[in-house]
C-alpha cells in the first residue's frame, strides 16, 4: 500500500486555497480563527474520543454557521483565514479519529474513531455544498495575487464544482446523503479487511520445509499441536517465497485472496452504486470521470490509453519471464503445462538464486528491523541535512515510537512509527496524515503504519523497499507542511503525482553506499558489495510480470468505476481483466477484490502508482547523473519539489527540478528491457 488519505475525500476537494496582499477590512475582526490542537491522549478511550468528537462537532458547526451568515465583503485576511482555520481544524480531528480507528489496540476506540470520522465527514460535505461559502470565496478578486494564489484559488473553486455546490437544493441534499453513505460503506469495507485475519493450520513442522530457521522457530505448535500461519505480511510473504509445498502455498494463497469474502462483495457493490449516482448528480457520466477531473491525467480515457501504452512496453518482457519461470518449474515438475500464481514467487526465488546467485534467505539476514529503521533515519538525515530525534509524547501502543524532524535547531515536523502487526490493526503499509502543517499555526504530524517483523527480526529486501517508500511519503508531508493555506500545504498536490517522491526514494535501497551502513548480519558484518551487485543485476527479473500485475489492478480499479455498476459482474470482470493483463488463470474460488482496499480509498485511480512511477523514474535520472548521496541535488529536490507541496501544478515542480520537460522514456526503456535499472 502507500499513502493513506485518512480524512474525507470531500475535505481534500474543498479546503482553503488563497493568499495575497494583507488587508485590514472589517471581516478580519468579525470572523473566528481557531486551529484545533488535538491531544491524542484525550482520545485513548472510547469515552474520551467520543466526548472530544462531540464537542468539536458543535464548535465546528458553529464556526461554519458564522461563515455562512457573514454578509460583509470577504477578504483574504478575514474570511479566507477563518475558513482556512475551520477546514484545518476539521482535518485535524478527523485525521486523528480515522487513524486511531485503524490502529488502536482497543476495539471500542477503533469503533469510536470510525464513528467520529463519519460524523465529521458530514461537516466536510456541508462545507463543500455551502452556497454562501462558495459565493463568498467566488467574490474574491485575485487579479493582483501571485501565481500560487491564483493556482490555489482555481483549485479550490474546481473542488467546489466537483462537489456539486452549483446544483439545486434537492440535488445538494441528495449529494449530502450519498456522501454520508459512501463514508459509512467505505469504513465497513476497510474494517472487514482490517479484522479478517485468516490462518493456515499445519499438523506438523514438515509443512514449514524450505522456510528459514528463524521463521520456523517463531512458528511452533500451539497447545493443540497445530502450527498456525497467518495472512498478515510477516507470515504470508516468506511463506510464498520459501515454502516447498506447492499445495500449501496454493492453500495459503486462497486464504489470502479471500480475505473480506463474502461480506465485502456486497459492500463493494453498494459502494459502486453510491459513487455512480453521486457522479451522475454532479454532472458526469460515471465516477471515473469525476475522480480524474482534477488529476494530471484529466480523464479516464487518458488513463486507459496510459495503461494500454504500458501494456505494450511489457509484452515481450512478461512473456520472456514467464517462459523462464515455466522452464524452471518443469525441472521440478516435468509435466507442468503452465505456471500458477502460487508458484511464481517461489520459482522466481529459485531463478534468482541459480541464475543470479542471489539467495534471499542470505539477503534477509542482513536486514534486521532495528538496523533497517536506524539506517533509514540516518540516511534521510545525511541526505537532506536534517536531524531526527525522539519525541517525548503519548503513543497508542507500546510498540509505537515517536520522533521529531529538525532543520538546524528548528522543529519542522513530527511523526510516529507503528511498524508491527497486532490484532485489529490496519494490515498493510501506509503513511497516515495526522496534522497538516500550516505556517505559523501548526506543525505537520504523520505516522507510518506498517506490518514488519519486530526487533531483530529479519526483513525481506522487498519490505525494506516498502519502508523507504512509505518514508518517502512521510518526508514529503513534513517538508511541505509550512504553507499558509490548507489545500496547498502538505502533499495536497495532484493525486497521480503523490506516489512519485516515495517511489523515487525506494531507489536508495539498491545503493551500496547507503545500504552497507545499516545492512549487517548478526555478527555485525556488512552486506558484501558483490552480493548487492548481484541483487541489482537480478532486480529487473520479474519486472514485466510485476508491472502487468499492477496494470491488472489499475484496470480493474478503472473499469469498476467507468460505467453503470448495474452492468457489472465483479467476478467476471475481475477474471477477464486478469487474463488480459497477465499470463495467469484466476485462482479458482477466490475473490481478491474483497481485500483490495484501494477500491475504497483510491476508487478508480489505482493507475496513479504507475503514472507516478514513470515520473519518479525520470526524476531519478538527475540523482543518477550527479550522485545518490549528493546533498546539493537533494537540496534542490527538497526545495523545488518536496517543500512546494501543492503550491503549483506537479508538472511545473518536476520541470523546475529537472530543468526540462517530463519524459516517460526512461520508464518505457526500463519496462521494455532497453535499459536496466542501476
Amino acid at each position: 500500500m502507500s499513502l493513506r488519505y485518512s480524512f474525507s475525500a470531500i475535505l481534500l476537494l474543498v479546503v482553503v486555497a488563497a493568499c495575497g496582499k494583507p488587508d485590514s477590512s472589517s471581516d478580519a475582526a468579525a470572523l473566528p480563527v481557531r486551529f484545533v490542537a488535538i491531544d491524542l491522549q484525550q482520545m485513548d478511550t472510547a469515552e474520551g474520543l467520543t466526548a472530544l468528537c462531540t464537542a468539536e462537532e458543535t464548535a465546528l458547526r458553529d464556526h461554519l454557521k458564522t461563515l455562512e451568515g457573514f454578509s460583509g465583503k470577504a477578504t483574504i485576511d478575514g474570511y479566507l483565514e477563518s475558513l482556512n482555520s475551520l477546514t484545518a481544524s476539521l482535518s485535524n480531528v478527523s485525521s486523528a479519529a480515522q487513524s486511531l480507528g485503524s490502529v488502536h489496540p482497543d476495539k471500542a476506540v477503533r469503533d469510536a474513531g470510525d464513528a467520529c470520522a463519519q460524523t465529521l465527514a458530514r461537516i466536510g460535505t456541508d462545507i463543500s455544498l455551502s452556497r454562501p461559502v462558495y459565493e463568498a470565496v467566488s467574490s474574491l478578486d485575485a487579479s493582483d495575487a501571485d501565481e500560487t494564489t491564483k493556482h490555489s484559488l482555481s483549485k479550490m473553486l474546481l473542488g467546489f464544482r466537483l462537489s456539486g455546490v452549483d446544483k439545486d437544493d434537492a440535488t445538494r441534499e441528495r449529494i449530502r446523503a450519498l456522501n454520508d453513505e459512501i463514508v459509512a460503506i467505505g469504513q465497513d469495507f476497510d474494517r472487514i479487511i482490517r479484522e479478517d485475519v485468516r490462518y493456515l493450520e499445519l499438523d506438523s513442522v514438515d509443512g514449514l520445509a524450505g522456510l528459514p530457521d528463524d521463521y520456523i522457530a517463531a512458528h511452533q505448535p500451539g497447545d493443540d499441536g497445530k502450527i498456525r500461519i497467518s495472512t498478515q505480511y510477516p507470515d504470508v510473504f516468506p511463506f510464498f517465497e520459501y515454502a516447498d509445498s506447492d499445495e500449501l502455498r496454493k492453500e495459503m494463497l486462497s486464504l489470502y485472496l479471500n480475505r473480506g469474502y463474502p461480506q465485502n462483495e456486497e459492500i463493494l457493490k453498494k459502494l459502486l452504486v453510491a459513487r455512480y449516482e453521486l457522479a451522475q448528480l454532479i454532472g458526469y457520466d460515471n465516477y471515473a470521470q469525476l475522480v480524474t477531473a482534477d488529476k494530471m491525467s484529466g480523464s479516464p480515457e487518458r488513463v486507459q490509453a496510459f495503461l494500454t501504452e504500458l501494456k505494450g512496453y511489457t509484452a515481450e518482457t512478461q512473456d520472456r519471464e514467464y517462459e523462464t519461470l515455466l522452464a524452471r518449474l518443469r525441472q521440478d515438475q516435468p509435466d507442468a503445462e503452465s505456471l500458477e500464481r502460487w508458484q511464481t514467487t517461489y520459482i522466481e526465488e529459485k531463478v534468482r538464486r541459480e541464475q543470479f546467485d542471489v539467495d534471499s534467505k542470505i539477503v534477509r539476514q542482513y536486514f534486521s528491523y532495528n538496523n533497517t529503521r536506524d539506517g533509514i533515519l540516518e540516511m534521510v538525515q545525511d541526505l537532506f541535512q536534517v536531524k531526527i530525534e525522539p519525541w517525548d509524547t503519548y503513543t497508542w501502543h507500546e510498540d509505537v515510537k515517536a520522533y521529531q524532524l529538525l532543520d538546524g535547531d528548528e522543529v519542522i515536523g513530527r511523526f510516529y512509527l507503528d511498524m508491527h502487526p497486532r490484532d485489529g490493526k490496519f494490515q498493510h503499509a501506509a503513511m497516515f496524515p495526522f496534522v497538516n502543517g500550516i505556517e505559523g499555526r501548526q506543525l505537520p504530524v504523520a505516522g507510518l503504519i506498517c506490518n514488519f517483523p519486530t526487533g531483530d527480526g529479519a526483513m525481506q529486501h522487498a519490505q525494506v523497499e516498502t519502508f523507504l517508500h512509505e518514508f518517502g511519503h512521510l518526508i514529503h508531508w513534513l517538508f511541505a507542511g509550512h504553507h499558509r493555506w490548507d489545500n496547498v500545504s502538505g502533499i495536497n498536490t495532484e493525486w497521480d503525482f503523490v506516489e512519485a517522491p516515495s517511489q523515487m526514494l525506494q531507489e536508495w535501497v539498491w545503493d551500496y553506499d547507503t545500504v552497507s551502513r545499516f545492512a549487517k548480519n548478526a555478527a555485525g558484518e556488512p552486506i558484501p558489495q558483490d552480493l548487492l551487485e548481484r541483487m541489482v543485476a537480478a532486480r529487473d527479473f520479474g519486472l514485466g510480470m510485476g508491472t502487468r500485475r499492477q496494470l491488472n489492478y489499475a484496470a480493474l480499479s478503472l473499469n469498476l468505476y467507468n460505467r453503470n455498476p448495474e452492468d457489472i459482474d465483479i467476478d467476471a470482470m475481475s477474471q477477464e481483466i486478469e487474463r488480459e493483463f497477465t499470463r495467469f488463470e484466476p485462482v479458482e474460488g477466490t475473490h481478491f477484490y474483497t481485500s483490495f482496499g484501494h477500491l475504497n480509498g483510491y476508487s478508480a485511480i489505482y493507475y496513479t502508482y504507475q503514472w507516478s512511477l514513470a515520473i519518479a523514474t525520470d526524476m531519478f535520472t538527475r540523482f543518477e547523473e550527479q550522485g545518490l548521496r549528493d546533498v546539493e541535488v537533494a537540496k534542490a529536490y527538497r526545495d523545488t519539489v518536496l517543500s512546494q507541496g501543492g503550491t503549483r501544478p506537479a508538472e511545473k515542480l518536476v520541470t523546475d527540478f529537472l530543468g526540462r520537460e517530463i519524459s516517460y522514456k526512461p520508464y518505457a526503456d526500463r519496462l521494455s528491457g532497453t535499459k536496466k535499472a542501476k
